[in-house]
C-alpha cells in the first residue's frame, strides 16, 4: 500500500510539473527564458535563484507582481513584473513547482535572434508600429498606445510608455521575449488571439534599434499635439455651427416668402 501511495504521488508530481512546464512556457518564458536563464541586466534568472524555492513567494510574485530593485546572483534588476491575476492560484503553484526544478547552476543565456541592420526591415517595423502596414493576425498598431521617436505634432499614443529607448533598456533579446510572450495586462488583452509573427517581431526589433539614442517626444511636442487637436476640434465645432445657422436662416427666409405668397 505504501509503495502504491509513493507511485501515485510521483505520478501526480509529474503531472503537476508537466502542467507547470506548459504554463511557464505560455506566461513566463518570454521574459525569463525557456530554461529560466533570464536576460542579463533586463530580466532576472530563475535557474539557480534561491527565491524560487519559496512557493509562497513565487505564487505571490506571479499573481501580484514585483517591482525592483531586486538583486539576483550579485546583479541588481530594477524593473517591474506585472501582476497576472488571470493565472489561478493552483496554476501559479504548478508554475512554482516547475520552477523549483530549475535550481542549480544558472543556464547560459542563449544568443538573441540576430536582427539584420537592413534599413528596409526597420522601415517595415516602423510601418507596423504606425499602422501603415497591418499585422498578419489583426493586432492593433503599436501607435494606438505608444510612441517611439519623434513623429511630428501628432506623435503617438499616450496610454502606454514611450518606447524610444526600448532597445537600449531591453536589447534585442528582451524585446523579442516581451513580444513573443506578452505579460502586460492591457497589451495581453489587446493581442489576445492576435499574436505577432516572428517576422513582425524581428521588424519591430529592428525599428526599436533604429530609434535607440534618438530624441523622443518632448513636453513642448506633447503641448503642440494638444493644441493641434484643440484647433481641429474648434474647426469642426464652428463648421457644424455654421451649417446649422445657415440652414436655419434659409428655412426662416423660405417661411417668410411662403407667408407673403399666401397673404397676396
Amino acid at each position: 500500500m505504501k509503495q502504491l501511495l509513493v507511485v501515485v504521488a510521483a505520478l501526480l508530481g509529474l503531472a503537476i510539473a508537466a502542467d507547470g512546464a506548459v504554463l511557464y512556457s505560455q506566461n513566463c518564458a518570454g521574459c525569463h527564458g525557456a530554461n529560466g536563464q533570464g536576460i542579463p541586466g533586463v530580466f532576472p534568472p530563475l535557474s539557480g535563484n534561491p527565491r524560487i524555492q519559496d512557493e509562497a513567494y513565487v505564487v505571490k510574485a506571479i499573481r501580484q507582481g514585483i517591482s525592483g530593485p531586486l538583486e539576483v546572483g550579485g546583479q541588481t534588476y530594477n524593473g517591474v513584473m506585472p501582476a497576472m491575476p488571470q493565472i489561478s492560484e493552483s496554476d501559479a503553484r504548478a508554475i512554482a513547482a516547475y520552477t523549483r526544478g530549475l535550481g542549480g547552476t544558472p543556464a547560459a543565456a542563449p544568443e538573441p535572434t540576430p536582427i539584420p541592420t537592413d534599413p528596409a526591415l526597420a522601415a517595415r517595423g516602423k510601418a507596423l508600429f504606425l499602422g501603415q502596414a497591418r499585422f498578419q493576425n489583426g493586432g492593433a498598431p503599436c501607435m494606438a498606445c505608444h510612441t517611439a521617436g519623434n513623429f511630428g505634432p501628432m506623435g503617438g499614443g499616450s496610454l502606454g510608455r514611450d518606447l524610444t529607448d526600448l532597445h537600449t533598456r531591453l536589447g534585442a533579446a528582451g524585446i523579442q521575449g516581451v513580444l513573443t510572450s506578452i505579460a502586460f495586462p492591457v497589451m495581453r488583452e489587446s493581442y489576445k488571439g492576435h499574436p505577432l509573427t516572428p517576422e513582425e517581431i524581428a521588424a519591430l526589433t529592428a525599428f526599436f534599434a533604429q530609434t535607440a539614442g534618438k530624441p523622443g517626444n518632448t513636453a513642448s511636442m506633447d503641448a503642440a499635439r494638444m493644441l493641434f487637436a484643440g484647433l481641429v476640434g474648434l474647426l469642426v465645432l464652428f463648421g457644424a455651427m455654421y451649417l446649422y445657422w445657415n440652414n436655419r436662416r434659409l428655412g426662416l427666409a423660405e417661411r417668410i416668402r411662403t407667408s407673403s405668397r399666401r397673404s397676396a
